[in-house]
């Protein structure tokens, strides 16, 4: 058992059991908080909006029939209002359509502008005993590829600033990695169907990806092109975990691993 609380970051493909783990995990250190995708987490904003306060009023207005959720889930951090919407359950959907613009990812947001956010809140985070989700290189690494469309020199160069602000003594990042990156999104594609048996995961991958400026540019519209942004992605960690220290890291291979031999790391 470790000395001190953790702050364990998981990362990993699509498909990779990321959730499984992290589900694991909060079973064993049941003392820790837990942070999904969607959750308000203090080093990362997927599935959020981020507000200015004129903005969040407005929202407030426009918004009326839900202004008591949106309030009760709301957080202010500075000078800006945090509002995890996927969270709110509501059957109009354009409600979530009103606040995915406040997202700070998807080109929302200029590259220096989303970088200065995703620093300064790693800088302003202190504590221990955290479980994350895609908070280190899933949400964060796509954004910079897909939209910011950086050059792999200036990924390393966002990630160096970046690792710099950690508090490496408390600091462990799990990846999950297939042996067979193909056969992992094949089968999440195959997966991912709704009752009709449509490919509803695929359709909103290939979507995200063939929109942005990125898979634009390289015309990536087909399973090939998704597979080779997926390699590229799992090239640039690899490169920067090199960046941390030995025990920082580990790779462990996805859905086939022991979990008491993974807790012998903490």
């Amino acid at each position: 058992m470790m000395n001190q609380p953790y702050n364990i970051f998981i990362e990993g493909i699509p498909g990779s059991g990321k959730s499984t783990l992290l589900d694991a995990l909060a079973r064993h250190f049941t003392n820790y908080r837990v942070f999904r995708e969607g959750d308000i987490s203090p080093v990362e904003l997927a599935w959020c909006a981020y507000m200015t306060e004129t903005e969040y009023r407005q929202a407030l207005s426009d918004l009326a029939d839900l202004r008591d959720e949106i309030e009760k889930s709301t957080v202010k951090e500075g000078t800006h209002f945090i509002t995890p919407y996927t969270k709110i359950k509501t059957v109009h959907y354009d409600f979530y359509e009103y606040m995915e613009k406040f997202e700070v990812y998807g080109g929302r947001k200029k590259p220096s502008e989303f970088r200065d956010i995703i620093l300064r809140r790693f800088r302003a985070f202190h504590s221990g005993g955290n479980l994350f989700e895609c908070s280190f290189f899933q949400n964060i690494l796509e954004e910079l590829m897909l939209y910011a469309m950086f050059s792999d020199q200036q990924i390393m160069d966002f990630y160096q600033e970046l690792t710099a602000l950690l508090d490496l003594s408390n600091f462990k990042l799990i990846r999950l990695v297939s042996p067979d990156i193909r056969q992992c999104i094949q089968t999440i594609k195959e997966e991912r169907v709704n009752p009709e048996g449509e490919e509803v995961w695929y359709q909103l991958m290939i979507g995200y990806l063939s929109r942005s400026p990125y898979g634009q540019a390289h015309q990536i519209e087909d399973f090939d092109g998704m597979i080779s942004h997926f390699r590229r992605r799992i090239r640039l960690e690899s490169e920067v975990m090199t960046l941390l220290p030995a025990g920082c890291c580990c790779d462990i291979e996805s859905k086939h691993y022991d979990l008491t031999d993974l807790l012998r790391i903490f």
